[in-house]
């Protein structure tokens, strides 16, 4: 009995011995280190699979590689990792980096903690400058995306600039890789190429636009008064579209809950843009009212950016005015920045409402169908 089970532990220890990682051919890992507003590790892997799938040991755990999967931050040559598009970990908590604002003259007062910092692309949620240096007031170019940061190759920063998109205005300052608290991964067996980039997110910046034709005030010096505003329409025949113009929107709104605010007066539509520019540094002049409404849709405060809303149309029946909105949530697994965000939008619409109805594409009345959202307002 002795001599058998003696046998049997030879050769399980044999059969182990010969065990080892069957990686992929043609090994390669880059990733992007995320710190700020969004802490987490983005790992690609790199290969060609000899089967329909293959194993691999990144950070001490053992992972599945198969076929890459269907996802925005999938990016060609890269294979799934557990299923995942990237390998996901977080990352070290890191101090403040820089510290930016954006002007409506299109220059930005920036200032780096260090000389870590190598770069600053700012966003304001639809399009990506790179600023011209990294302390003081500098102007910016307008760029693509993410290109050119650090190690990111043409696809890793497109997929990035993608993802960081529709989340209020950031800014991502590009981190010296001999700076970054994070080692790199142990990887089993040793890939043929290591990439790294350090990106430190900032979320929130300031940023006030300017409404067309209106004066902005600056200290001291008094805004002229407006003219009287034109007679009020009658409302729009019952049942007959309204035309409808965005004015601004945003993610910075003081308001905690989804609501609604109408305002057919200028007084009102100041007190509206206080509402929609509530947590940020100061107000833009309110658009002219006129012989129409100003409609302020607030989505109310959401634990990560990622969120949004927009209005896709407008009708009107028996003086009561409805709104078709489209409500943006982050995808499962979408790189979101870590901050609270309260999005909104505000636009113009023909003619003067008291009344007001939401509902999203499908005709459903909001807020029902808005996530974690509160009582209209």
């Amino acid at each position: 009995m002795k001599r058998s089970v003696s046998s049997a532990a030879v050769l399980t220890a044999g059969l182990l011995s010969g065990c080892s990682m069957t990686g992929p051919g043609q090994l390669k890992v880059h990733e992007a280190l995320l710190y700020g507003g969004t802490q987490e590790r983005v790992v690609w892997v790199y290969g060609t699979l000899g089967g329909s799938s293959s194993s691999l040991r990144l950070g001490g755990q053992t992972v599945e590689l198969r076929a890459q999967v269907s996802d925005p931050v999938a990016v060609p040559g890269t294979l799934s990792v557990n299923g995942k598009a990237t390998y996901r970990l977080p990352t070290t908590a890191m101090g403040p980096k820089i510290a930016v604002t954006s002007s409506a003259a299109g220059t930005f007062d920036v200032r780096a903690s260090d000389s870590s910092v190598a770069a600053v692309y700012y966003t304001d949620g639809a399009r990506w400058t790179r600023l011209a240096g990294v302390n003081g007031r500098v102007g910016g170019q307008a760029v693509a995306g993410l290109d050119g940061a650090g190690n990111l190759n043409a696809a890793e920063a497109t997929a990035l600039s993608r993802a960081l998109l529709g989340q209020g205005p950031l800014a991502v300052a590009v981190l010296a890789e001999s700076n970054l608290p994070d080692a790199p991964l142990a990887v089993e067996p040793a890939a043929q190429e290591y990439l790294r980039t350090g990106l430190y997110i900032l979320p929130n910046v300031v940023s006030l636009p300017v409404v067309p034709g209106a004066v902005v005030p600056s200290p001291g010096r008094p805004v002229p008064p407006k003219p009287a505003p034109a007679p009020v329409p009658t409302p729009p025949t019952p049942g007959a579209r309204v035309n409808v113009t965005e004015l601004a929107s945003g993610t910075q709104a003081s308001v905690q809950t989804f609501g609604v605010q109408l305002a057919t007066t200028q007084a009102e539509a100041s007190a509206l843009y206080a509402r929609a520019y509530g947590r940020q540094t100061g107000v833009p002049e309110a658009a002219r009212v006129g012989s129409s409404t100003i409609v302020g849709v607030f989505l109310g405060q959401r634990a990560t950016g990622g969120y949004g809303i927009r209005v896709l149309g407008a009708s009107a029946s028996g003086g009561v005015l409805t709104l078709t909105v489209q409500v943006r949530a982050p995808a499962p697994g979408a790189i979101t920045t870590q901050a609270l965000t309260s999005p909104w939008t505000l636009v113009r619409v023909d003619g003067a409402f008291t009344r007001v109805n939401v509902v999203d594409e499908r005709g459903q009345p909001l807020p029902a169908g808005v996530p974690g959202g509160g009582d209209v307002r």
